[in-house]
């Protein structure tokens, strides 16, 4: 008999739990449909006349706001500096304008780059992953070094 009454007192529980739990819970809006069928009520004669927008105030020059970051002031850069350029171990396909990082990793390098290799005359092909061997590396590293250092990459 304790143990009916143990289920049972558990059974409720959980049904109040259930219960209040799911209140809580947003339930859709269901006075937005019945909003959308009610007609707009007819404006009144202080209504329909149109009130005049209020006047803008007048344009302020645009003044920098300080700043509350505690971080050293950096000078503004000149425009030429918001397009991507290249750093020293980057280089700019001339074709798209993209800007890669040149990988240490011949592997991980872009397909790009290893096509302007060979374009360029500094590989004789591409090579393909199991082709890498050190001597290969080493004349990928410096072909690499080289491609850097033309300025149509630059």
């Amino acid at each position: 008999m304790a143990e009916l009454l143990f289920i049972a007192t558990t059974i409720f529980v959980a049904y109040v739990v259930f219960v209040v739990m799911g209140d809580k819970k947003p339930k859709p809006s269901a006075a937005k449909p019945e909003a959308a069928i009610t007609p707009a009520p007819e404006p009144t004669a202080s209504q329909a006349e149109p009130t005049p927008p209020p006047p803008a105030p007048a344009a302020k020059p645009a003044t920098p706001r300080p700043s509350t970051r505690k971080t050293a002031a950096k000078p503004a850069a000149p425009a030429q500096a918001a397009a991507p350029t290249a750093t020293a171990d980057s280089v700019k396909n001339p074709k798209t304008g993209e800007v890669a990082k040149i990988s240490g990793n011949y592997a991980f390098a872009k397909r790009w780059i290893k096509d302007a290799l060979v374009e360029e005359g500094l590989l004789d092909k591409v090579y393909k992953n199991n082709e890498l061997d050190e001597a290969a590396t080493t004349k990928i590293q410096a072909a690499l070094q080289q491609l850097a250092a033309m300025d149509k990459y630059r």
